[in-house]
């Protein structure tokens, strides 16, 4: 009798730690929409994608085209994907960008961050309408991490007459297509003697999952096996 209790309170522990585990994957597959603040500039312009939580489709969120200004976009994504820049050069120099992305008001990702941003291997010629989402979905190549040059917070410093603008990006740095294209730039601050040439970039971010419901999770997770440590 007495093993047979034992057999059922262990396959109780086997029972929840299963539910449990499924509750996760179910609320991951859930998880909240994530907040979303972006300040982004770049060389010559932009257009900005992000999937959109009600729809599940790939959708434009905003445009700039101009390097002299800063622009800010608030909006909300699904956790796991993947928010796209298209950066488009039309003066023969380089397609490079450079900002500061938050995600839910508490993680920040700057350009330049190590496992962060990547840029697609296809560097394409400017023959295609930036603001159309299937420009993005059907782009082809593969990814790999782009090309860094220097700090937006030094460009500020340095030429403030210039790129004062670009102070609230900090230690943010300028990201653009491999091998390293980008001009010398004024005193080379862009950090690179090359040049990509005229045409367009693609630029990914993969999106953070919902914290706080992940942990939450997790330690529920630890919970239970500690539980079931402790009754053996």
């Amino acid at each position: 009798m007495l093993k047979l209790t034992e057999v059922l309170k262990g396959l109780s522990a086997r029972i929840a730690l299963a539910s449990m585990f499924a509750i996760a994957v179910s609320t991951c597959a859930v998880a909240s929409p994530v907040t979303v603040t972006m300040d982004i500039t770049a060389d010559d312009e932009f257009t900005l994608f992000a999937v959109d939580p009600n729809t599940n489709l790939l959708t434009l969120i905003g445009q700039g085209n101009t390097w002299q200004s800063l622009f800010t976009f608030n909006f909300v994504a699904q956790p796991g994907s993947y928010i796209y820049v298209v950066g488009r050069d039309n003066t023969e120099s380089v397609a490079m960008f450079v900002s500061k992305t938050v995600f839910n008001a508490s993680d920040t990702v700057l350009t330049g961050d190590p496992n962060s941003w990547e840029v697609n291997t296809r560097y394409r010629a400017n023959d295609f309408t930036l603001t159309d989402p299937n420009e993005v979905l059907n782009w082809g190549g593969d990814w790999q991490a782009p090309a860094i040059g220097g700090e937006a917070g030094t460009f500020a410093t340095a030429f403030p007459a210039f790129f004062g603008h670009l102070a609230p990006l900090g230690s943010a740095r300028c990201i653009w297509a491999q091998p390293g294209g980008g001009n010398s730039g004024i005193s080379g601050a862009w950090g690179f003697p090359n040049d990509t040439g005229l045409g367009s970039a693609l630029f990914r971010l993969e999106v953070v999952p919902e914290p706080a419901s992940m942990l939450a999770l997790g330690a529920g997770l630890a919970g239970l096996m500690g539980l079931r440590r402790r009754k053996r």
